[in-house]
Order: structure tokens, then C-alpha cells, then sequence
């Protein structure tokens, strides 16, 4: 990246120029920072102009900092890109390097499976030449304009995803990624307790699709809950996709094991194989495949690329602890995914025995209580031995499937991890198959170390 350009994006001036040449962007000092530039960003907990000496010595090219700042004499006379906002400035210059570059880029969001579908997308993509896709989930006001500044030059395409908490998150994010297409996974009542009702959401997310160039497209899956919204935002051509309905343009048919069968057109049937399991992950599937043959891959190049797909850690993710199998979903959880889970579970094979162990779910207001009994009732009631609960909150959705004629005897609740790494491990039996659920903040990933341990 030229130092110049990085000025003119940001409105900045360099305190000296840097001397050697600026290869990426970080705001993590404690990275390998070689030929970064070191953006000192002040987030709730720290202040990232308090480690510039640090990124510094890591071996960053240069710094991004308030111009206002202060610096100790170890880096006073080092290049520093002195701004009047830096979080502002890393938009800035994100969608600056945006419009310079040349990859195909495809925006993804969604309530629940955007990580998978990303990844999904990108692998099917790759088979068709260099593909750059989000590492992880960095898909907010910081991770996204990162995950943007990381796209190399050479590459053919760019699979960024985008996620939102509150109302307006989207505006700076579509406003830089100008998606030539975008795909969602789904819609439904994720980070409700800032939105109120699930229309709302899908406004928000649709700001992404309204983003998208017109001659571009737009992947949605038929019936998705406010599709209606999300058709209304799109300026250029929709795709869609459904499992069984044959009016889509991609038509898929889940079978056993993570093997999708897809019909488009006239074209023969072909065989999308991903381990992943449920009828969610099968739509994942379905639209990454519509997305990568609509920018231009062809179904082998599809297929090539999706053999390098690995799942993204604790996304179903399969471990064995001893003798207890564990699915590891635990990465995150809203009422949608909570249910694609556990009716996923609930017809998985395991002759031993099924236990769940459900965290709570999140960030949703005022309806957290009617959220989790309803999971409950619509999904709790299954072929589990034990359905455990950990939080205040899932003691509502252990109420929901007692309701629906889950044995109360078969229902334990820990107020906390820490409870349930005590005690949960003492409840399995031998060979049985447990599922972890719950959102980010619950950390149920925990009790696979509780377990080992």
C-alpha cells in the first residue's frame, strides 16, 4: 500500500514517511506485525495507543494514530499517520483499497450460518483460481474493513461476510464492500433485543443487497422470513434457491451424511459433499453453490474446490473425549440456530445415547424468556436421555420442552459453566453423544476441557 493513498483515504498527514514498504493492516500489537501498518484503535477495556511502541517493536512499518496523541520518545520519530479518528480512518481507508481493487467480490450475511456459508462460498470459488475470503468471523466495524485491506491484489475472487448487532451496523460496511454479489443464509431473531421484530433485521441486512452493483446478483433462499424486504432492496438480478421446491433456479435435496443432491436447469444432478449435517447446512450448501456458478465457476471447478472445505471450529464440529462423543456447536446461538441444532440432533445416529446441554441464547431483550420456552416446545422434546440448561436463561426453554412432554426428571440446570464443569461430566455415560449449544458469551466450549480433564 502506498503511504500517500493511505493519507489521502484516511485525511491524515505522516509524521515522516515510512522508509519501508506498508504490506498489511493490523490492530493487534500482539500479531506478528511485520510490514504492518499499526492502527491504535480504543476499545472499551484498552487503548491501542498504549502498545505503538509495542507494534512498533513487532515490527510494524507504521502506525495509525489520533492526532492529538502524545508519543513516548521510543516511537516519536517513527512514521506515524496521525488522524483525527482511527476507527474512522480504518473505514476510510478500507473503502478507499475497495474501489482500487479488481477481485470479484461477494458479500455474505445472515442471522445464523454466514461463517459457514462464507466458507463454504469461498472453497467452491477457489477451484476456479485465488480466492480470499474473511479469516474467522471478522465481520464487524473493525473486522470487515480489516478482512477487506487483507484481499491480495492477484486474486480472482473475495468472499467477505458482514454481521450486524445493532440498527445502522450495516451502513459503513456495505458502504465499503460494494459487493458484486451477496448471498444470506438466513433470516431470523438473532440480536432481537436491539431490533424488536425480525422485519427489522431484515431491513438492516438488506442495506448489503441494495450495496450490490446492478449488474451484479443477489442469492436468496425462497421463504426466508422477510424475503419480501430483502427482494424490495435488491437494484440487480436475484438467484434463488430452496431444498425441494422445484420453483428455484437451485434446487437441492438433502441425503444422509452432509450430501446435498443439486438440480439447476437442464444441467445433470450433481453431488455436494460437506459432513455437515441438518437441513441449515444443506441450504448453506445450496446457496454457496448458486453463488460460485453465478460468478462464473463451472459445476467441476464447484466441486474441486469444495474438496478443500473444512468446517469452521465449533460449527458441529466432531470430538472425541474418552468415551464420550461430542458435537461441538457451541460457537454461537440464536432461537433459529438453537432449533436447526437440536432437530438436527435430534436425528443423528447414535446407538449409545443423546444428552444436550443448551446455553443460553443472547441479546434478545425483553423476548428472551417467550424465545427460549418456544425453542423448548418446538424442540426439546426429543430422543435425548438428559437435557441440561446453563444460565439463567435456558431455565425457560427446560421449562418450554416440559411442557411439550419432556420428562421433568430428565432435566438438570446449572446457573453457571462453572456449575455445569463440576457436575456435567459425573451425569454421561460411557459411549453416549452430547451436543453443545449456546451463544458466544456462554463459552459452553469449556466443558470439552472439563470433560478431557
Amino acid at each position: 500500500m502506498k503511504a500517500e493513498s493511505l493519507a489521502h483515504w484516511s485525511g491524515g498527514v505522516w509524521s515522516v514517511l515510512p522508509t519501508f514498504p506498508l504490506t498489511r493492516v493490523t490492530q493487534d500489537s500482539r500479531a506478528a506485525c511485520l510490514g504492518a501498518l499499526y492502527v491504535a484503535l480504543k476499545g472499551p477495556n484498552h487503548d491501542g495507543h498504549d502498545f505503538v511502541a509495542a507494534a512498533f517493536r513487532a515490527g510494524a512499518t507504521a502506525a495509525m494514530v489520533r492526532a492529538d496523541w502524545t508519543p513516548s520518545p521510543e516511537v516519536a520519530s517513527l512514521p506515524l499517520l496521525r488522524v483525527a479518528d482511527p476507527a474512522a480512518a480504518l473505514l476510510a481507508i478500507a473503502k478507499g483499497y475497495r474501489a482500487e481493487l479488481k477481485p470479484f467480490v461477494c458479500g455474505i450475511t445472515g442471522s445464523a450460518g454466514k461463517t459457514t456459508l462464507k466458507e463454504l462460498a469461498a472453497a467452491m470459488l477457489s477451484g476456479t483460481g485465488p480466492t480470499a475470503a474473511t479469516p474467522g468471523n471478522y465481520n464487524n466495524e473493525v473486522g470487515l474493513p480489516l478482512s477487506v485491506l487483507a484481499v491480495p491484489e492477484d486474486a480472482r475472487f473475495a468472499v467477505i461476510e458482514a454481521g450486524i448487532s445493532h440498527p445502522g451496523d450495516m451502513d459503513p460496511l456495505a458502504d465499503i464492500l460494494r459487493p458484486n454479489a451477496a448471498a444470506i443464509s438466513s433470516i431470523g431473531p438473532a440480536h432481537i433485543e436491539f431490533f424488536g421484530t425480525v422485519e427489522a433485521i431484515a431491513a438492516e441486512k438488506a442495506k448489503l443487497l441494495t450495496a450490490v452493483r446492478p449488474k451484479g446478483f443477489v442469492v436468496l433462499p425462497l421463504g426466508v422470513p422477510g424475503e419480501s424486504i430483502l427482494r424490495a432492496a435488491c437494484r440487480c438480478r436475484v438467484v434463488t434457491t430452496a431444498l425441494g421446491d422445484p420453483a428455484a433456479d437451485y434446487v437441492g435435496e438433502p441425503l444422509a451424511k452432509g450430501v446435498v443432491r443439486v438440480r439447476h436447469g437442464d444441467e445433470p444432478a450433481v453431488l455436494l459433499e460437506t459432513g455437515l449435517c441438518g437441513e441449515h447446512n444443506a441450504s448453506n450448501a445450496l446457496v454457496a453453490y448458486a453463488l460460485a456458478r453465478e460468478a462464473g465457476a463451472t459445476a467441476e471447478q464447484a466441486l474441486a474446490g469444495l474438496a478443500s472445505f473444512k468446517a469452521p471450529p465449533m460449527r458441529w464440529e466432531s470430538v472425541q473425549v474418552g468415551p464420550i462423543h461430542v458435537i461441538n456447536d457451541a460457537y454461537n446461538a440464536n432461537p433459529l440456530s438453537m432449533r436447526a441444532a437440536l432437530e438436527t440432533f435430534a436425528g443423528m445416529e447414535a446407538p449409545a445415547g443423546k444428552v444436550v446441554c443448551v446455553g443460553d441464547m443472547l441479546e434478545l431483550g425483553d423476548a428472551s424468556d417467550a424465545q427460549h420456552r418456544a425453542v423448548g416446545e418446538a424442540s426439546g422434546n426429543g430422543p435425548w436421555r438428559l437435557l441440561a440448561g446453563v444460565g439463567p436463561a435456558s431455565r425457560a426453554l427446560l421449562e418450554g420442552a416440559i411442557k411439550a412432554g419432556y420428562p421433568a426428571t430428565q432435566t438438570v440446570w446449572f446457573a453457571t459453566v462453572a456449575e455445569a464443569a463440576e457436575a456435567l461430566p459425573l451425569l454421561l455415560r460411557p459411549e453416549e453423544t452430547l451436543l453443545l449449544k449456546g451463544s458466544r458469551g456462554m463459552r459452553l466450549e469449556t466443558l470439552v476441557d472439563a470433560l478431557r480433564r
